[in-house]
């Protein structure tokens, strides 16, 4: 059973298809902005370590719109810091 949200109405909880299917495009979009500025800036651009994890987080968070503000932040945060783990390594 959902608890109540911080304004008193239900709390409404996503679906984990939803969560998995947005987790999956951010990264492929995410990926594919990495491999451009790679092409594009050279393989040591920094841009590539703060690009790539805002648009990961953009996505999550603007993909899990209607939903509890702390969820979407909590979760955009997560695949940002995902993100800048696989930037910073490849």
């Amino acid at each position: 059973m959902p608890g109540r949200s911080t304004d008193g109405e239900p709390a409404v909880r996503p679906s984990a298809n939803r969560i998995v299917a947005l987790t999956l495009v951010a990264f492929t979009i995410a990926l594919i902005v990495h491999a451009l500025i790679i092409v594009i800036g050279g393989r040591d651009s920094p841009l590539r370590l703060f690009v790539t994890p805002l648009i990961g987080a953009a996505v999550i968070f603007f993909g899990l719109a209607g939903y509890p503000m702390a969820g979407r932040v909590r979760l955009s945060v997560m695949v940002g810091l995902g993100l800048l783990l696989i930037a910073g390594t490849v």
